[in-house]
């Protein structure tokens, strides 16, 4: 399992107290499935309580991207799943070098599957993804992958994801 992409960028949405994705993160699963955060996805990161934050610190602190997946998973209870390979996205240069930075030009929606995920394996894949990033103590892996069993969010009624509009804003 690991990143294929660097840290999206972000864009601070005051109104919302969230972020804007700029950029498509990548991770690959330990099956070798690669799961897309896509573009303009809306995220508050890492939701730390107060109870957990004065053991975790600061939550801007770590990579941001495993919030990304798990916040997209919780939201639409789907991943979006590309159906190519690592070396498929290179070869189709949508995965490539810009600025010394790994990036993922937007993936044609024929490359990609919605698939269903449940709350326990979003959180399962959640701590996956933190420790892929190899900068994230497994102490806070272990905290935060405990906290997100508390995560009652999970069980609101949510829309499911239209791939047609990943792209769009």
């Amino acid at each position: 399992m690991k990143w294929l992409t660097d840290n999206s960028r972000l864009e601070k949405i005051p109104e919302k107290n969230k972020w804007l994705l700029l950029d498509n993160e990548l991770f690959k699963d330990e099956d070798g499935s690669i799961y897309m955060t896509p573009r303009n996805f809306e995220t508050d990161n890492y939701t730390i309580p107060d109870c957990f934050a004065v053991i975790a610190g600061n939550k801007s602190a770590y990579d941001v991207r495993p919030s990304h997946i798990h916040d997209f998973a919780c939201l639409y209870k789907q991943l979006i799943k590309v159906e190519l390979t690592e070396d498929e996205l290179k070869e189709k240069h949508l995965l490539k070098i810009y600025k010394n930075k790994i990036i993922c030009e937007n993936i044609p929606v024929r490359y990609l599957a919605l698939k269903s995920a449940t709350k326990s394996f979003a959180d399962n894949l959640f701590k996956r993804a933190m420790t892929a990033t190899g900068m994230i103590p497994s102490k806070i892996c272990n905290l935060y992958r405990f906290a997100v069993c508390f995560n009652f969010g999970w069980y609101k009624k949510h829309g499911y994801y239209d791939l047609d509009k990943i792209y769009k804003r």
